[in-house]
């Protein structure tokens, strides 16, 4: 049995979306065997945006019934609130294509069956109980160490939500702060009720970053996807700090499409903005929303996707004028109430310098 291995890039890991792209940092993973050998990667050049000219955006709204979702003018909302919010954040005009509202087998039904064959396993098994923390713990690692340059701005971010009294910088100490966090808040989010009383999370992938990661091999990609599923999960591959806080809940993520106008594609979770379990309910300090304002918040914050689709911003960890700064757990209204687009723009952050992100392009495995 080979060991997959994924390819480092030659300059070293970047990061982009709302997750570090598990697909580009990944080391050898001991005690991980299979027989696919993954694909090496190439980078998605920075796209051509014409100034003073309308960026136009295709739009689908992927919806699984069994879970809460956007009412269609809720989906109007989130759409014109981004709109709004690309413009203060980034002075760019936007314009979306009428919604295309797709269930969500369907949408994954024209998935390549074999896309999954060489990320599966990498994919941290919470399900069954047979994951290894061990492995998850040597991702993190993996992910502190090319961090550890900017460690000064996220171990402040991490420490104040998981309650740290006393900061420091140890990353043997943040590893196992961030495993041990990430597993048992997505355990805890495994239980949430859909609206049949069974569990949101199912037996099936749909919860599953890795599994999101595959729809850009779809024969046909739109440039905004719109979900309701949640998607919250752990991979055996370099992850993401403020995703971990969450349990692994995962706002959205912006990745290569094979035949998209920009070489990439956002999709953006509105499980978070609708659930009013105790688990979502805490992680955003109490805050509940009626229809309009969850549409707005929404729409606010799916432009940090769409900074990332067109312009590869990174995170500018902690400078909150910047809609491309994370949101911390899942306190929207704060991160709202905080953007400045000028105030973002006059700190001329590095991050938010177009490039600054890397979006991976696979190659065909060989």
């Amino acid at each position: 049995m080979k060991r997959a291995r994924l390819a480092l890039m030659k300059s070293g890991p970047r990061f982009f979306g709302q997750k570090l792209h598990a697909l580009v940092a990944l080391a050898l993973i001991g005690g991980c065997a299979s027989d696919v050998v993954p694909p090496k990667f190439d980078v998605v050049p920075l796209p051509l945006i014409v100034a003073n000219v309308p960026v136009k955006l295709s739009v689908a709204h992927v919806v699984n019934p069994r879970l809460p979702r956007f009412s269609d003018v809720q989906i109007a909302s989130l759409l014109a609130a981004a709109r709004v919010s690309v413009k203060d954040q980034f002075g760019r005009d936007i314009e979306f294509s009428r919604v295309e509202t797709i269930d969500i087998a369907r949408f994954f039904a024209d998935v390549p069956k074999d896309a999954m064959s060489w990320r599966q396993p990498y994919q941290y098994d919470f399900k069954s109980g047979k994951g290894s923390v061990a492995e998850l713990a040597h991702a993190y690692r993996r992910t502190l160490d090319a961090q550890r340059g900017s460690v000064a701005e996220w171990a402040p971010f991490a420490a104040r939500e998981i309650g740290l009294k006393e900061l420091d910088f140890d990353l043997a100490a943040w590893t196992t702060r961030l495993t041990d966090t990430h597993v048992s808040r997505l355990t805890a989010l495994a239980k949430i009720a859909a609206n049949d009383g069974k569990p949101s999370i199912d037996a099936t992938q749909k919860n599953e970053w890795l599994y999101w990661d595959t729809i850009g091999e779809r024969p046909r990609t739109f440039d905004f996807v719109i979900t309701n599923q949640i998607v919250a999960s752990a991979e055996y591959t370099s992850a993401d700090v403020h995703s971990a806080l969450r349990g692994g809940m995962t706002l959205g993520t912006t990745a290569y499409a094979r035949v998209a106008t920009f070489g990439a594609q956002s999709w953006w979770s509105t499980f978070a903005f609708t659930s009013n379990d105790p688990q979502i309910l805490a992680m955003r300090g109490g805050e509940t929303y009626g229809a309009e304002e969850a549409a707005r918040l929404a729409g606010t914050l799916a432009a940090h996707e769409l900074g990332h689709l067109l312009f590869h911003y990174g995170h500018p960890f902690g400078l909150t004028a910047c809609v491309m700064s994370p949101t911390p757990m899942l306190r929207f209204r704060e991160t709202v109430a905080a953007l400045n687009g000028s105030a973002c723009r006059a700190a001329n952050h590095e991050k938010m310098r177009p490039g600054a992100a890397t979006i991976n392009r696979p190659l065909t495995p060989s």
